[in-house]
C-alpha cells in the first residue's frame, strides 16, 4: 500500500474513534476471517475451504466470486483518494488475504480469510500477511495447488514491492505453474499470481468490484484489470525486471496485455 497517512490530519475525536475501530481495542470476530489470538505469533496456515464460497471449474469464475466477498468485509475499502473523508477511512482500513487453490477434484476453491498484519514503525502503511499453506483436511497434505494470493487494496493502488517479493517467495515454495484440467477435460497450464482487488465506490457498505492489480511472475508483467459494465479490460502497467534472486526493479510500461516472459525471475 503506497498511500502514507498522518495522524495530524485527523481531529482528536475522530482519531480516537478510528483507533478504537482499527485494532487498539480487542478486534471483533468477522465471519470467514481467522486471526491469531492476542499475543500469539502470526498464523502459519489458513483453513480451507471458505464456507459457502463454492467450488468452480475455472479460476476466472472463482476469482470474480472472490472479489465482492473480500471487498465486503469491514473497512476493506476506503473509497477514492480525493474524497474529503478519505484520510480517516484509510486510517481504519484493513487488508484481508486468502489463497485461491486447486484441489485433487479439479475444482478451484478459496481458503478462509485472515487480516493479520504488520505495520511499519510510523504506522503509515499496512499489509495483510498471507500464510504460506492452506490446510484443507479433505485432501492429503501437499496435494493442493496454489493459484492466486488474493488480497484487497483499500484504494486503487498499484501492487507494492512487498506484494511482488512475497509472491515470488511463495512461488519458490509451491512452484510457479501447474497443469490443471478444464471442465471439458482438457489440460491447461495455470500460473501463480498475486491479485489485489479494489473498489472506487462511495458506498462502503456495498462496494462494487471495480478491478484488480495482478502480477504473474512467469509473465514478468504488472497488469491492471478494470471493469466497465460487463466487460473486463486488461492493461500492462509495468515490467518487473529481476537483477538477482533477491533484488528487482519496476519499469513503468503502458501497453496492451500479452503473453510474455519479459522480466520473469
Amino acid at each position: 500500500m503506497a498511500y502514507e497517512n498522518s495522524r495530524r490530519w485527523l481531529p482528536g475525536a475522530l482519531l480516537a474513534s478510528a483507533l478504537m475501530g482499527s485494532g487498539c481495542s480487542s478486534p471483533q470476530s468477522i465471519e470467514g476471517v481467522v486471526r491469531p489470538k492476542p499475543g500469539e505469533p502470526l498464523l502459519k496456515s489458513l483453513p480451507g475451504p471458505m464456507p459457502d464460497f463454492g467450488s468452480f471449474d475455472s479460476y476466472s469464475d472463482a476469482l470474480l466470486a472472490a472479489c465482492p466477498l473480500i471487498l465486503s468485509k469491514p473497512n476493506a475499502t476506503a473509497g477514492r483518494v480525493q474524497d474529503q473523508d478519505f484520510p480517516l477511512r484509510w486510517r481504519i482500513s484493513r487488508e484481508y488475504c486468502a489463497w485461491l487453490y486447486y484441489t485433487p477434484d479439479h475444482k478451484y476453491e478459496m481458503s478462509m480469510l485472515t487480516d493479520q498484519s504488520q505495520s511499519d514503525d510510523l504506522d503509515r502503511k499496512k499489509s495483510c500477511v498471507l500464510p504460506p499453506i492452506v490446510d484443507d483436511q479433505r485432501y492429503p497434505q501437499g496435494s493442493l495447488k496454489y493459484v492466486f494470493a488474493l488480497h484487497n487494496h483499500p484504494y486503487e493502488a498499484q501492487l507494492s514491492r512487498h506484494d511482488i517479493d512475497a509472491i515470488v517467495r511463495k512461488g519458490k515454495l509451491h512452484g510457479f505453474d501447474f497443469e490443471a484440467r478444464t471442465a471439458k477435460n482438457k489440460k491447461e497450464q495455470v500460473q501463480l499470481a498475486v491479485i489485489a482487488f479494489f473498489s472506487n465506490s462511495s458506498d462502503l457498505k456495498n462496494p462494487s468490484c471495480d478491478g484488480f492489480f495482478q502480477y504473474i511472475p512467469l509473465a514478468g508483467q504488472l497488469r491492471k484489470w478494470t471493469r466497465t459494465q460487463d466487460t473486463w479490460l486488461c492493461q500492462q502497467t509495468g515490467t518487473v525486471r529481476w537483477l538477482s534472486s533477491e533484488d528487482f526493479r519496476i519499469e513503468n510500461k503502458t501497453a496492451p496485455c500479452q503473453n510474455s516472459t519479459e522480466g520473469a525471475p
